[in-house]
C-alpha cells in the first residue's frame, strides 16, 4: 500500500472514530438528515423527469407587434358596447388583466384539431389559496369578442389564430382578466386521459343516453352501448367525451351550447375526484400516462408554486364551485358576418365575473350609485377606525 493510499485509510479511520463516539440521537439525526436530502433529491429528479414529458409551449412569452396579425380591426357602429381597447393599450401576455395575489387563473382548452384548432371547451380554472377555494368557469365558445389585431369573432377562434400570447390579450381585454398559464388538450387525448383513470362517474338522463347511443358523438362505435336510464353511469374515455360534447339535447333547464359546458364541467369534476381519489403510486403511473398529452407554457417552478400553494392551503379537500359567462338574462343571439354570435353584455357579465372570482368587482364595472355608496361606506370605516385608534391611545 502506497503512503498515499495510507493517509486516505487512516483519515477515514479517524472520521469513522470520531462519529462512533457521538450521542445516540447525533448519529440518529444525520443518518436522518441524509435519508431525507437523498429521497428529496429522488423527488427534484423524479418531477423534472415528470416535466420532460409535457409538450411544453414557450411562445406565450413572446412580445407581440402589430406585424403579427394580418387581419384589420372592424368595430361596427352595431356592436358599440364591445370593449374599445386598441392592441397599442394591451400589454403583452395579459399583464392589464386583473389579478391578486393567492388567486391563481388557469385557463383549460378542450381544442378540436379536425376544425384548425378551434376551442370547444374554454374553462378558467381559478385555485384560491386565500379562501380555499376550487372554481370553474365556462366561457361560451360562440361569444363575439374584440380580438386584439383582428376583426371581432368568436372566441373560440382567438387560440387557433395567435395561440396563447392571443387569449391572454383576448381576456385582459373583454374580461379584464389575467391569465397565469394555460393547458390545452385535443379530445382524443382527453378519452384517453380517462381511460387512464378507468373511467368517470357521470349523471345523465335517459334521453342523453338514447342520444348517445344513436349519434356519431362517441367516436368509438363498439362504445354506443349505454344503458338507457336516468341516473349514473360509468363512462368510458370515448363515452366520456362524446357526452361532454352533445348539444342537442337539453340539461335541465339549458339547450344547445349552455348544456354542453355544463356537461364540460360534470366531465371535468368527475376527472377530480377520479385524480383526487387515487394513492400515490397510482398518481404517478397516472402522470406518466398523462402529460404527455397535455401543451402548456406553465414551467416547472410555475407548476412546483401553484400545486405547493394549493397542498398547502388544503384546497384539494374543498368541492369545486361552478360558473358561466354569460349569465342568464345577459346576452342575445345575433348575426355577424354571417355567423350566429352571442352578443354579450359585458359590464353585467363582467360584473358577476369578478364576484365570483375575485369575491369583488372593480369600479369600471360597477354602476355610478355603487361606486358613490362604497365611497360612504370607505370613508365612514375610515372613520370608525380613527376614532377606535384614538380612544386607545388616551
Amino acid at each position: 500500500m502506497s503512503k498515499q493510499d495510507n493517509k486516505k485509510t487512516t483519515k477515514a479511520g479517524k472520521i469513522k472514530k470520531r462519529f462512533s463516539e457521538k450521542p445516540l440521537w447525533y448519529k440518529i439525526f444525520i443518518i436522518s438528515a441524509v435519508i431525507i436530502i437523498v429521497i428529496l433529491l429522488g423527488l427534484v429528479g423524479y418531477a423534472y423527469h415528470l416535466m420532460t414529458l409535457v409538450n411544453y409551449d414557450d411562445t406565450s412569452d413572446d412580445t407581440i407587434s402589430p406585424t403579427d396579425y394580418i387581419e384589420t380591426v372592424e368595430n361596427p357602429e352595431d356592436y358599440t358596447h364591445l370593449p374599445t381597447a386598441t392592441l397599442e393599450e394591451i400589454e403583452s401576455n395579459g399583464e392589464e388583466g386583473r389579478s391578486i395575489k393567492g388567486i391563481y387563473n388557469l385557463l383549460l382548452l378542450g381544442l378540436d384539431k379536425d376544425s384548425g384548432n378551434l376551442s370547444d371547451a374554454i374553462i378558467v380554472v381559478t385555485i384560491d389559496t386565500k379562501n380555499k377555494s376550487l372554481k370553474l368557469t365556462s366561457f361560451m365558445r360562440d361569444m363575439l369578442v374584440q380580438i386584439p389585431g383582428y376583426s371581432n369573432n368568436k372566441l373560440n377562434t382567438a387560440y387557433g389564430k395567435g395561440g396563447a400570447k392571443l387569449i391572454y390579450d383576448v381576456f385582459a381585454t373583454n374580461f379584464d382578466l389575467k391569465l397565469d398559464g394555460y393547458v390545452a388538450v385535443n379530445f382524443s387525448s382527453l378519452a384517453k386521459v380517462i381511460d387512464t383513470l378507468g373511467g368517470v362517474s357521470v349523471y345523465m338522463t335517459e334521453k342523453e343516453a338514447h342520444y348517445l347511443n344513436t349519434t356519431n358523438y362517441i367516436a368509438d362505435e363498439a362504445s354506443r352501448n349505454l344503458e338507457e336510464f336516468t341516473g349514473t353511469h360509468w363512462l368510458n374515455g370515448s363515452q366520456a367525451v362524446g357526452y361532454a360534447r352533445v348539444r342537442h339535447v337539453e340539461k335541465g333547464s339549458e339547450a344547445d351550447d349552455f348544456a354542453r359546458t355544463t356537461r364540460q364541467r360534470q366531465i371535468l369534476n368527475s376527472i377530480y375526484e377520479q385524480f383526487r381519489n387515487q394513492s400515490l403510486p397510482d398518481l404517478l403511473n397516472t402522470m406518466e400516462t398523462v402529460l404527455p398529452l397535455v401543451t402548456t407554457d406553465l414551467t416547472l417552478m410555475e407548476m412546483t408554486k401553484i400545486a405547493t400553494d394549493a397542498v398547502g392551503a388544503g384546497i384539494l379537500s374543498a368541492d369545486i364551485e361552478q360558473f358561466r359567462i354569460p349569465i342568464a338574462n345577459s346576452y342575445t343571439d345575433s348575426w355577424y358576418n354571417k355567423m350566429l354570435v352571442i352578443d354579450v353584455d359585458f359590464k353585467l357579465n363582467n360584473r358577476e365575473l369578478h364576484e365570483f372570482i375575485f369575491g369583488s368587482v372593480p369600479d369600471e364595472f360597477k354602476d355610478e350609485e355603487e361606486i358613490e355608496k362604497s365611497s360612504i361606506e370607505e370613508e365612514e370605516e375610515r372613520k370608525e377606525n380613527d376614532s377606535t385608534t384614538s380612544t386607545k391611545k388616551k
